[in-house]
């Protein structure tokens, strides 16, 4: 009889033991749901079960993946991943009976881009939005020289971040908040221009930062990657599509660039219709630099020959147009 409680004894405690390490390894028996359309620019959602005798203790990610957001409760954590390039893994370490990590590799497949300019379908104008970017764009830069707006920081105060203000700006719903974000103030702009801001339509398709299959990356730093920013040259080559040498070619919001070498530098200019705006880019420690609008002819008569628009300046790249707007 002793011997049949010791086995029975014996028996029950395997069980308990055996039990609990299957639960501790739920992460085995139940991998992470993921849910993706494996596209760049798309979202990854993972959702983690939340099971007995098991915690997650650390979650990471690498290569062409941003997390964006997540959601923890007693059912479960969701995590919500923004693709931004071709390549990208997760790795989940867990703590229960014992830790245990599991990572997972990702090939995603590229963007929707039917006429092959390298730009993402989904974020390209149509129509009259077109219209109202551009309308937005350029009285969004144009301001910066009245009144730059305090959220348009000084350490991105240089010729292409003047772009990627306005750009990003133009994208965005103008509502009272808006105006109150920025510091524009449209009765000022109104009096001293003529243009009443609250009669240009915002862009109808999206609004920033709901851009599809982007998010907040509406930039492309490489020719599979999307980000947050552009410098002068991915700006030139990721972004915008090359017009011409030939500034009559130029339409409003089309922007200029240059290069000039020992060290090479790139430097753009807004196309406003009749003139130009950029910022100078900080000079020194002590100079942050400034921007400058000018009217074409007074441009084209007053700055040296290596900063002229034209033919013979072999530092003049040419005309670009933002990608955004559609085939050239």
């Amino acid at each position: 009889m002793k011997n049949i409680f010791l086995y029975l004894f014996y028996f029950l405690f395997s069980f308990v033991v055996l039990y609990l390490l299957y639960q501790a390894g739920g992460v085995i028996r139940h991998p992470p749901v993921i849910e993706s359309s494996y596209v760049i620019g798309e979202k990854l959602i993972l959702k983690l079960p939340r099971l007995k005798y098991e915690k997650l203790h650390n979650i990471s990610h690498s290569g062409g993946l941003e997390l964006e957001n997540r959601t923890l409760n007693l059912e479960g954590d969701k995590y919500i991943f923004r693709i931004i390039a071709e390549k990208g893994s997760i790795s989940l370490d867990f703590d229960g009976l014992y830790r245990y990590s599991k990572s997972y590799e990702f090939i995603f497949k590229p963007w929707q881009d039917e006429n092959k300019d390298g730009y993402p379908d989904s974020m390209v104008l149509h129509g009259e939005d077109k219209e109202n970017f551009i309308n937005w764009f350029l009285n969004i830069a144009i301001y910066q020289f009245l009144n730059p707006s305090p959220k348009w920081t000084s350490n991105q105060r240089d010729c292409a971040g003047l772009i990627r203000f306005a750009f990003k700006e133009a994208l965005k719903k103008h509502d009272e908040n808006w105006y109150q974000y920025t510091g524009i103030d449209p009765e000022l702009w109104y009096e001293k221009t003529g243009v009443d801001l609250k009669k240009i339509p915002d862009i109808q398709a999206y609004n920033y930062p709901d851009v599809p299959g982007a998010g907040t990356y509406i930039f492309l730093s490489d020719e599979s990657k999307l980000s947050t920013f552009a410098n002068a040259y991915t700006l030139l080559k990721y972004n915008t599509g090359f017009v011409s040498r030939n500034l009559e070619d130029a339409q409003p919001g089309d922007v200029l660039f240059f290069q000039h070498s020992n060290p090479v530098t790139f430097h753009s200019m807004i196309f406003t219709g009749d003139g130009l705006i950029y910022h100078t880019g900080p000079n020194s420690a002590n100079d942050p630099g400034k921007i400058k609008l000018w009217k074409v002819e007074d441009y084209l008569r007053l700055m040296p020959v290596q900063w002229l628009p034209i033919q013979e300046n072999t530092y003049f790249l040419g005309v670009y147009r933002f990608k955004i707007l559609g085939s050239l």
